[in-house]
């Protein structure tokens, strides 16, 4: 749908969120400038039906799940994101063949918010 057929509501509700997504990507591009990771969003957020009580989901990919984990902590101590996981690179990948639907939607529906390799 193009934004010319987007009502004015549609458009301002899509305008609030790139403001929203350039301060967390802002946030998170401070909060570790010097953790190589990326940051997917997930949820509500990332599928674009998030509403007034939507949280922010985080998912944090490094090398190691120890440097994940120590990102992921980062992001919580600054209170960063609501929900935050950790995942070390391998494990990430390995989510789009999961035995579970849930672990298969979130890595589907994900979008990198910080693409540090």
């Amino acid at each position: 749908m193009g934004s010319d057929a987007l009502s004015p509501l549609e458009r301002l509700r899509r305008r609030r969120h790139e403001r929203w997504l350039e301060a967390l990507q802002q946030q998170l591009a401070e909060t570790l400038a010097e953790v190589p990771c990326r940051v997917w969003l997930f949820g509500s957020r990332a599928r674009g039906d998030w509403d007034g009580y939507s949280d922010t989901d985080l998912l944090v990919e490094a090398e190691s799940a120890e440097l994940a984990e120590r990102a992921a902590d980062q992001l919580r101590s600054a209170l960063v994101g609501d929900d935050v996981l950790a995942l070390d690179r391998c494990r990430w990948q390995a989510m789009a063949a999961s035995p579970s639907p849930h672990w298969r939607a979130v890595q589907a529906q994900a979008r990198c918010v910080h693409p540090r390799p």
